[in-house]
């Protein structure tokens, strides 16, 4: 938990008043709609216990290739719960070995009224690896978040290139970050100044401000 106040207040500094928790939604690990709520309730009280002034909200990160297509007959856990914004992810080295099970699950999301968030297309082998298998999944109708830390990677690495040319392209709807320790924020937080000089400061304002507002629970006004 005393890691858990030292990422918050980093993000807090960083200028972050809002996040979402999107723990891993996978076959073998036990968790469900309800117990994010617990959890993410659990962890806005010691926030608050803390002193650290961010508001939480629950959600998830499906592995949809692993889930499809038992997903069918299950509750889709989505940004807030509140059933708009779903964020996937999946790993493959190629779209070829997972197309059966990746491209089904997308249109079962879009078929219940979710609009499909891809999480880090520039870490999947697949997709740095063929650039046009992101142009298939983004002509579904697949929204793109980056995953921010990627952009200050060695500049030749697969990952890093694939990020920083989707960021160019404006192919991105969010940036995210995997919030995993505080000895690895101070890299998530430079990645912010990073996309700033890539984008300009309005793009990066749509990425971390305009677009996660849509995300919100609808009754969430302030």
């Amino acid at each position: 938990m005393s890691e858990l106040v030292q990422c918050a207040r980093a993000l807090v500094g960083a200028g972050y008043t809002h996040a979402f928790c999107t723990p891993h939604v996978w076959p073998h690990v036990k968790i469900s709609a309800a117990s994010i709520q617990i959890g993410t309730n659990h962890l806005a009280a010691e926030f608050t216990r803390a002193g650290v002034p961010l508001r939480l909200f629950p959600g998830g990160e499906m592995n949809l290739v692993e889930l499809w297509p038992d997903l069918k007959d299950q509750p889709i856990i989505t940004y807030g719960l509140a059933g708009k914004y779903a964020l996937f992810d999946f790993w493959a080295e190629s779209i070829a070995e997972c197309a059966d099970r990746l491209f089904p699950g997308i249109e079962h999301l879009q078929s219940r009224g979710i609009q499909p968030i891809l999480a880090h297309p520039e870490r999947i082998a697949a997709l740095h690896r063929d650039p046009c298998a992101i142009d298939r999944i983004t002509e579904t109708g697949v929204l793109l978040q980056l995953n921010g830390w990627c952009l200050n990677l060695a500049l030749d690495n697969p990952i890093s290139i694939t990020a920083h040319r989707l960021l160019r392209e404006g192919r991105y709807f969010l940036i995210g970050s995997d919030l995993h320790q505080p000895a690895g924020m101070p890299d998530r937080i430079a990645a912010l100044t990073t996309a700033e000089k890539i984008i300009g400061k309005d793009a990066l304002d749509k990425l971390t401000i305009e677009n996660p507002r849509l995300l919100l629970p609808p009754a969430f006004t302030t």
